[in-house]
């Protein structure tokens, strides 16, 4: 397993994928289809279901392996009610896509899946889109107070919604490069439920991908909050100061670089975490290779402490012992009496500076632990 996939550590969008993304299209060549008009085409021996399944949906799937296309489609008359709609691209990677797709009829439940997309418009109240494995250039939402939205391993280059137009919005995987909502003091575009998990990618980077700089996510970040959704606020926080690094001092620079590699500012408590493991495990190796395990003398051990001497063990538990000195009892706040000393100056000074680091990493999973539950002082 991949350690990106072990820790869902977000993966960046391919640069062909941005520039794909960046590129509008050509709206003007696009062939339109209107479910309406195929309804109003159906001749007088074919169900409404089967016709408007081969003539509308399937069409579109065709026209994506090289059939016709691309296609302007439009859902703009009510469908059956309790069925599922589906529209599946191919699974190989494919230069095809769809200009755009339109929904703008009331209750449908539609999936799409492999599919690429310039431009997705939302305009129902009662949308309950599911999106697997897409990339969508542009994604428009209004008017879909009741609409639900989710996505599995799928990359959104502009998310545009408007003052209380979207409900229940979320994202696993995949990619979300730019938002463009109203800003503070005007009206939430949410109405329900937002999540990203950990592995969904935000530009910490501006125009690099596509988003302009970091008042974008200073806009979604209040309306996050007017949410009381502070664990995504937060998520989205993370991402902001990052992009807002390109304005500070080179002193500032450096301290935002490393305040976000040990804990992602402040938002995660795995990462200091796992700095802690590395650093226990550096100082383990240091001790046991060099030997450097100052054991005091036979007759002052006592109990479990014999341990440390044994012929077979006793190297392995005094190297595992004295780079936990550190960790419990960083530069000897706890007291200055220990049980085992480093034997040469160089281990006692890396043990020094493992103590010291060990106390920053302690505070920052204690921040935020506190940060994520809203532990108030």
């Amino acid at each position: 397993m991949r350690i990106r996939e072990l820790f869902r550590l977000p993966s960046k969008p391919r640069k062909a994928l941005v520039a794909w993304m960046r590129e509008p299209g050509d709206a003007r060549s696009a062939t339109a289809l209107s479910l309406s008009v195929i309804r109003s085409a159906r001749p007088g021996d074919r169900s409404p279901e089967d016709w408007e399944e081969e003539q509308f949906f399937k069409k579109i799937e065709a026209s994506l392996r090289g059939e016709d296309g691309p296609f302007a489609a439009t859902i703009n008359v009510g469908v059956e009610a309790g069925r599922e709609y589906k529209i599946v691209g191919p699974d190989a990677p494919s230069d095809s896509y769809i200009q755009s797709l339109g929904l703008e009829a009331g209750l449908i439940t539609l999936t799409l899946s492999n599919l690429s997309i310039k431009t997705l418009y939302v305009n129902a109240s009662a949308v309950n889109l599911h999106l697997n494995n897409c990339n969508i250039g542009e994604l428009q939402v209004q008017n879909a107070r009741e609409a639900g939205i989710r996505m599995d391993k799928s990359n959104i280059g502009t998310l545009r919604v408007h003052q209380t137009s979207l409900g229940h919005y979320e994202m696993q995987g995949g990619s979300l490069l730019n938002v463009v909502c109203p800003p503070p003091g005007l009206g939430n575009p949410f109405t329900g439920t937002v999540a990203f998990t950990e592995d969904v990618f935000f530009p910490r980077e501006r125009d690099t991908y596509i988003l302009p700089g970091p008042q974008p996510y200073r806009n979604l970040r209040y309306h996050l909050r007017a949410l009381e959704n502070a664990q995504m606020a937060n998520l989205i926080h993370s991402a902001e100061l990052a992009v807002e690094r390109e304005d500070e001092t080179w002193t500032n620079q450096f301290v935002s670089y490393l305040y976000e590699g040990m804990s992602d500012f402040g938002s995660s408590a795995l990462r200091p975490f796992l700095w802690l493991l590395l650093f226990y495990a550096l100082s383990v190796c240091a001790i046991f290779y060099s030997d450097g395990a100052e054991v005091p003398p036979v007759f002052d051990l006592v109990g479990w402490q014999r341990a440390l001497i044994d012929p077979a063990w006793g190297e392995y538990w005094r190297a595992l012992y004295l780079a936990l000195q550190p960790v419990v009892n960083p530069i000897g706040i706890f007291g200055p009496k220990v049980l085992l000393i480093p034997r040469y100056p160089s281990l006692a000074l890396w043990l020094s500076v493992h103590g010291f680091l060990g106390l920053i990493l302690l505070a920052l999973v204690i921040f935020a632990i506190r940060r994520r539950f809203k532990i108030q002082a």
